[in-house]
Parts: C-alpha cells; structure tokens; sequence
C-alpha cells in the first residue's frame, strides 16, 4: 500500500497558498533569550536553594563554549535548508510514534450546538447539509479557492489543509503513517450506520458536478431503509486500540484482498459520517457521544468524522496527528454558519423533488475470521475499561463570556487562564505545570508553542486570592500583573520564541559521540516543568456548545474552553482512581467564578463610574 504524497501546490489554482511562500521561518531563538525565560518559568516550583542550583546549571549550559553552544549550531545550522526545523520531528514525536490509544488520549471533539427548527431534530436533514456543505468545503480546498487565513495582518500558513480530505492515519511498526490519496479520484465519502460501512459519491460520476442536498439525502435514505442488519463484529472498534494492538489486528486483516480493498476504500475517502442510533440530551451526553461513544459506529483514524445521533445531534472528532484544532474550526463553523442560513421549508421541497439517478450506496464487506473477532471482542472490552476510568464534568458559565470579561481591560484568554489557576490551587493547594496551546501558524509549517502558564506572577496571584487577609486592591493588582504577564509569554511563544519547542530541537542535536547529556536536560525540574498537570486550549466558535480531549498524564486534567460573547465553557476531563474528580474541579471554577467577578467589578468597575452627586 504506497504511502502518496498530498496534492502539488506547485502550480497554484487559486489563492488558499498565494501567502506560503511569502512566510517566515520558524525562527530557533537565542541561547540567552531561552535560558532566561526557562528560568523564569521554572522559578515558581523551586525553593531558594533549588532555584540557584538550576541557575547554576542553565548559565553554564549556555555560556560561551559551553555544551548549549555547541548544541545551539549544529540546531542553526539544520534549520538553514529546512522549511521549519522542528516539522522535520514535531509529527512524529507528538503524534505518530505515539503508542496508546487515539481516543480518548490524543483526538478532541466539537459538540456543535443545537439547531432550532426542524433541521436539528432530523437525523437525515441534518446529516445531508454537513455532508453537502463538507463537500463544498473540500471542492475550495482542492481547487485552492478558499480565501487563505490572515489576523491581525499577518497570513497563516494553510499546509494543513492538503491534509484534511482523503487521507487516515494507518497503524505501522514504531510510528504510524498517514495514508493520503487523490482527491480528485476518490470523490466519495463513507457513511456507517449500524457498524456497517457504506460507499456514497460525492459526485455525478457522468458529468462531475457536485451532488445536491436532495441527491445526499437520498442516499442516506437508503441507507437507513437498508435490510443489512446491525453488524455484531464493529471493525471500526479496532481503531480505539493501542496502536500497536491495532497494528497486530490491522495485520490479520489485511491477509484478506477483501477487507485490504474494504479498508484502503474508507482510508481514501473524502470524509466519514456516522449515523447513530442514540438520542443524547444533556450536555455531557452530547459530548461523550462526540468524543467516545461507545467506540463502535466508528472510525477513530479519519482525521475528519462527524456524528448526526436519531435526535439530530451533532458534532465531530479530529485525529490530530497532521492537523491542530484551527483549520476544522474554519470547516465547522462554516459548515454550521451554513445550516443555520438554510431555509427548510425550502430543503424539504427540494428533497421532496429529487429521485435517486445513481443506484445505491455501495456496503463496504469484511472477511471476519476467528482472530479478528477475537480482536474485535478484545477491543470493546479495553475500550470500555479505558473510557470508564475517565471522569468528564462540564462547566458552562452564562452572562460571564467577552463582553464582560472586556469590561475588565484584560484579555480574555488571559482571564480564563488565570480562573483555572485559581481553582485548581483552591482545589489542591499547589502551582504546577499548565500547557496552553499557542498557534505558531504565522510561520511556513508552523504547528503549536508551549504557553506556559504558571509564572511568578500567576502564583502571587493565586496566593494572594486566597489569602483570607489580602484586600480587595492587592487582588486587583496581582491579576493584572498576572494576566498582563500571561499575555506577554504568549505573545513571544506564537513568535516562535517560547522555551519548550526550542530545548526539545536542541535536545535532538544531542550525539552518541558527545558524551554526558548536558545538566540542563537532566536537572529534575526540566521533566517536571514538562509534565502538563493541566493541558489546556481555547477554540474560537459561536456554533459549538462543548469541545474537548483527555488529560496527558494520570494525574492531571484536561481543560478545553470556549469563550463565547456571553458565556465560558470548560471541558474537564481527568482520570479516576488518582484522588481528582472532574466534578470537584468544576464547582472550584464556579467558586472562582464568581468571586473574580465580584472583586474586579468592584475593584475596577467602580473605578469607571462618576462620583456620586451630593444631594
């Protein structure tokens, strides 16, 4: 099975890359730039003594002639001829070698929000726009008409856009790789309903027009009406595996032409829809059913897949490993901003006139034999372990979203950040690592920076909130230290100037023939630094109502937010059986809540108001 590269941009179509060229590359900061900011964010975790030591290690790693040096050249020098220096590692490193399982550990999930008419409350309505809107999408991307991405004046890089339609990850000894095909080759998408696979066009074959909304639906229809049976041997399952437990079944599969056509048809399909039977309500159920489900109905190695449940709703899943959260926020919020425009008196009747012309979905068949349903009986009993041991609580704030947090002259990033903060210090009494994801995509290949959090400033604040003798004023001015502080370091980690990514590249300049590994790398509080007990990140959207991913280690959590104009949510996510609970985390957030928005309104509210009038 030939590994393809994406698609050439070498003769552009339309606009979508007319920036690429024009982008500067990831920048490798300074030795000195480095060593100070590390030092600063180490700071806070460190007692006097352990923090000169640290120091003492830091200057002598980056003095002239010293090891950071050395290693400091040979990083320069790689990245001379590379289009971005940490590309050449970062996928792999982050993604591909990665061994547990994708989900829950490593996709994340949009729960879009609820569409009020009749459209968000039928299944086929519903599933027949994203479809058709998805297939737009995807029509601007491969004729490179998509208007390319530009803030604040600065273009960003789209390359991961060749890798959104018609391509998978696929399981492979060490690291997985990522299986991309012709679009223009394989226009169709796949559908699973009932844990069976189905073929649908995305095109008239005759004349290559996009098929209509009533055409899709049609074909959805008869997917619906269809007699197969619900397959009891979900193939799709195998994906929730550890992904060398994967690769094993993936191999036995395989051995069959049968099930090597099958999975080679859903690896080159445009996108996956999935169907399901349930009917989530609450706002949790919405989100497990997008994130997890119940690992069957599913095909966790599609880096796009969207769920439409009886009810009508929906929502997505991401695989991560060659795209970061920003372009399928740009696809989602288009596809949704779309239904919501639809008028569906107007969808009906075109439905109502439309007569299916193509024939039906194609059923996508497996060869089921011992092994693999073995395997496949293994993989819902480890998933459903895997998932159980998750703890999942969701935070949503009303009336509390920018225009108030504006009110506060603060950023609102920098606000939420510092709740959370603040909370999980109520909740545990101790600063510790915080990732916040930080978008390097102003570079050519750029990916993500570290954020990091926690600094002096953040843990003055902290302490300061919950000293029961602090004042109203000193509250006030450690959160605009701390959030002004916050601003800065994100500031400089999307200009490529964080600390994390640069000492991770200089690390793999590291030879056998150099000797001792520098101090610096082995210095307990560079793991510790590293070790995210809260993973962090903020999607910008109106159209979801919750968004998500796991924890990254056992004993932290996973906080995923949305920042709406009048409302904050925060996915919480983390491990049982550690001494968390998602569930106490949440109500700290509310506590904290609440009391930041009594102090600050009082304390820099009141300062925008007219004196009172003497009477």
């Amino acid at each position: 099975m030939p590994i393809l590269k994406p698609f050439s941009t070498t003769v552009p179509k339309g606009d979508l890359f007319k920036y690429q060229s024009q982008l500067p590359k990831l920048p490798v900061p300074t030795l000195e730039e480095t060593g100070a900011k590390y030092l600063n964010t180490v700071e806070p975790y460190l007692n006097a003594e352990q923090f000169e030591k640290t120091k003492e290690i830091v200057q002598k790693f980056i003095q002239p002639g010293g090891q950071g040096e050395v290693l400091q050249n040979r990083l320069v020098e790689f990245a001379k001829d590379k289009d971005n220096w940490l590309a050449e590692y970062w996928d792999d490193y982050a993604y591909m070698s990665y061994r547990d399982p994708i989900v829950p550990y490593v996709s994340y999930f949009f729960s879009h929000k609820d569409v009020k008419n009749i459209i968000g409350s039928d299944q086929l309505l519903k599933a027949s726009l994203i479809a058709y809107y998805t297939i737009e999408f995807s029509e601007e991307v491969l004729n490179e008409t998509l208007e390319p991405e530009v803030i604040k004046g600065n273009p960003y890089c789209m390359n991961a856009f060749k890798y959104m339609f018609n391509n998978s990850r696929v399981p492979h000894e060490g690291s997985d790789v990522t299986q991309h095909y012709d679009a223009a080759k394989n226009k169709f998408f796949v559908v699973i309903y009932k844990n069976n696979f189905y073929k649908v066009p995305t095109h008239n074959e005759s004349t290559g027009e996009r098929l209509s909304k009533g055409e899709i639906y049609t074909y959805l229809q008869q997917i619906k009406n269809d007699s197969t049976p619900k397959n009891e041997t979900p193939v799709g399952v195998l994906t929730s595996l550890n992904r060398d437990e994967w690769l094993s079944a993936y191999n036995n599969l395989v051995k069959s032409p049968i099930n090597e056509a099958s999975l080679e048809t859903i690896f080159a399909s445009s996108f996956v829809i999935c169907l399901d039977s349930n009917n989530p309500i609450t706002i949790e159920e919405k989100s497990k059913n997008c994130w997890h489900g119940d690992g069957q109905n599913r095909f966790f190695d599609k880096p796009l897949e969207f769920f439409i449940s009886a009810n009508g709703n929906s929502g997505f899943l991401g695989e991560h490993s060659r795209m970061d959260a920003t372009p399928t926020v740009q696809l989602n919020n288009t596809i949704y901003n779309k239904i919501l425009k639809t008028n569906p008196a107007e969808l009906i009747e075109e439905i109502g006139l439309t007569t299916p012309k193509f024939g039906k979905a194609d059923l996508i068949t497996f060869d089921i034999n011992p092994t693999t349903r073995a395997n496949i009986k293994d993989a819902i009993a480890k998933f459903n372990t895997t998932i159980a041991a998750h703890d999942e609580e969701i935070f949503q704030h009303y009336g509390y979203g920018k225009n108030l947090i504006k009110k506060f002259k603060v950023s609102p990033d920098a606000y939420v950040q510092l709740l959370m903060q603040l909370a999980y210090y109520k909740y545990t009494g101790k600063v510790r690592p915080t990732y916040e994801s930080a978008a390097t995509r102003k570079f050519l290949k750029g990916r993500t920076e570290t954020g990091r959090t926690v600094s002096n400033e953040s843990k003055k604040f902290v302490e300061t909130w919950t000293d029961a003798n602090a004042s109203a004023q000193d509250k006030v001015a450690t959160f605009q230290t701390a959030a002004k502080q916050h601003v800065n370091y994100l500031l400089a980690a999307a200009d490529g100037k964080g600390v994390d990514r640069h000492l991770f590249g200089l690390k793999q300049m590291i030879q056998p023939s150099d000797g001792a590994v520098p101090e610096i790398f082995t210095d307990p509080i560079f793991t510790y630094s590293q070790t995210w007990y809260i993973s962090s990140s903020q999607v910008p959207s109106e159209f979801f109502q919750s968004w998500g991913w796991s924890q990254v280690i056992d004993d932290g959590f996973g906080l995923a937010y949305l920042i709406n104009n009048d409302w904050i949510h925060v996915h919480i996510s983390c491990k049982r059986g550690n001494g968390l609970s998602s569930e106490h985390f949440k109500w700290y957030l509310i506590e904290s809540a609440n009391e930041m928005k009594d102090v600050l309104t009082k304390g820099l509210l009141s300062e925008e108001l007219p004196p009172k009038s003497k009477l």
